[in-house]
């Protein structure tokens, strides 16, 4: 459930390179661009996608939920559990796709995205928001008033993610995503 390349590390450096990725999940967490007048747009998915793909689903889901959580508690929020299992997807979901699917990299990072998309955005994170403050409109109604918007923020996270993942791979750098 880890991939090869994170197994063979030393027991210091996987903890070393799990902090490092939790730090920045926090850091994405927090950080988010408004873009006026309703988007806000934040790389959460795109660190679940390296987290994942690098360290594979164990260690992307724990990576993510992790910074979900110190992000919550640095920013004065009670952590939603809901919205914490939704992020923590984030993470397994990719390393599950990278590490099980056989196909190329922007393929596996597509799906990864689309599944991403579907269970985190659509379902996970669109339940805990719902029950934590919009329950005048039902379930549904509040996902399609989510949709439009939170797939423009998925579809950039997947291009930056490609983009970056396309790089890294034509480097050849030692750390490779699966």
């Amino acid at each position: 459930m880890f991939t090869k390349a994170f197994v063979a590390l030393s027991s210091g450096k996987k903890i070393a390179y799990l902090a490092v990725f939790a730090a920045i999940a926090v850091a994405v967490n927090a950080i988010s661009l408004d873009i006026p007048p309703v988007l806000k747009l934040s790389f959460t998915a795109t660190a679940g996608f390296f987290a994942g793909g690098l360290f594979g689903p164990i260690g992307g889901f724990t990576v993510m939920f992790v910074g979900d959580l110190i992000g919550c508690l640095f920013s004065g929020y009670a952590p939603n559990p809901v919205i914490g299992l939704g992020t923590a997807m984030l993470g397994l979901i990719p390393g599950l796709v990278m590490t099980h699917v056989r196909a190329n990299l922007y393929l596996k990072a597509a799906l990864s995205f689309v599944l991403c998309f579907a269970v985190c955005t659509c379902g996970l994170n669109t339940l805990g928001l719902y029950l934590m403050a919009a329950r005048s409109v039902s379930y549904f109604s509040y996902m399609l008033a989510r949709l439009p918007l939170q797939s423009i923020v998925m579809a950039v996270n997947a291009a930056v993610s490609m983009l970056i993942a396309g790089a890294l791979k034509k480097t050849g750098c030692r750390f490779k995503i699966s």
